[in-house]
């Protein structure tokens, strides 16, 4: 799955741009809309989407002001534009993805296509960084691991994790300061990787990390940081205490 936000003055160009995308790219979320650079800076700041489609005019702010205004880049840029020539020659000399209005299918197509490519070079290598680190430091809290999920792949700090849960066939990630993710990566799979970062299956629903459990009561649960009680099954209680003498 690849996040997209669409930007343009023009409400009809973005519900146009949104059906076509709709319908050769399902695998395209639309995080949401801007009609501004202002509405825009707003929304790519906060939903760090992997690609945005961005109008070159705009009234007040173009799109070239809104990237300037942006802290960082980290995302692939499609413009949408009518023609402008100093604007065409400064795209094409960095190699950007453009579309022309009116909109072409054929056109967006391409670009869609080439920024999917380099959004994949771009995760392929974050993998590869990822990797290196926790080879060179094993067993590290500060390594990071990749956490799939519905909106693609997460990269989190392993000592940010509170604990996870497993719901169903999924498992739901708890963190100290950042929205709880979903992944269809069951709890055993969590488990294998993380079990030498100081984690411990406490239940068969249930892995914590050990440097977030503030008390084990008598009756058997594990108080945690984000104020959750989690019970400890009574086959794991020994283990767990065995577990705990040793931090």
């Amino acid at each position: 799955m690849i996040t997209a936000v669409l930007v343009d003055d023009e409400k009809r160009a973005v519900e146009v741009l949104k059906e076509s995308l709709n319908a050769d790219f399902p695998e395209i979320q639309i995080l949401g809309s801007a009609n501004s650079a202002q509405e825009a800076q707003t929304l790519i700041t906060q939903m760090k989407p992997d690609l945005v489609f961005l109008d070159v005019t705009m009234p007040e702010e173009s799109g070239f002001d809104l990237l300037n205004k942006l802290p960082s880049l980290d995302f692939e840029i499609i413009f949408v534009t009518a023609f402008d020539q100093f604007a065409m020659d400064a795209i094409k000399f960095c190699a950007i993805g453009y579309v022309l209005k009116p909109i072409q299918r054929e056109e967006l197509v391409m670009a869609v296509q080439r920024a999917f490519k380099t959004i994949a070079q771009k995760q392929e290598t974050n993998r590869n960084k990822l990797l290196l680190q926790n080879l060179i430091n094993p067993g590290s809290p500060s390594n990071r691991i990749g956490i799939p999920t519905s909106d693609g792949l997460e990269f989190v700090s392993i000592q940010e994790i509170i604990r996870c849960e497993g719901i169903q066939r999924a498992t739901k990630v708890i963190f100290e300061e950042r929205k709880t993710l979903v992944s269809a990566y069951n709890l055993g799979e969590f488990k294998r990787m993380l079990e030498d970062y100081g984690f411990f299956s406490v239940h068969k629903s249930h892995l914590v990390n050990m440097d977030h459990v503030i008390r084990y009561d008598k009756e058997g649960f594990v108080h945690m940081t984000d104020k959750s009680n989690v019970p400890v099954a009574r086959r794991k209680r020994q283990e767990f205490l065995q577990f705990l003498t040793r931090l």
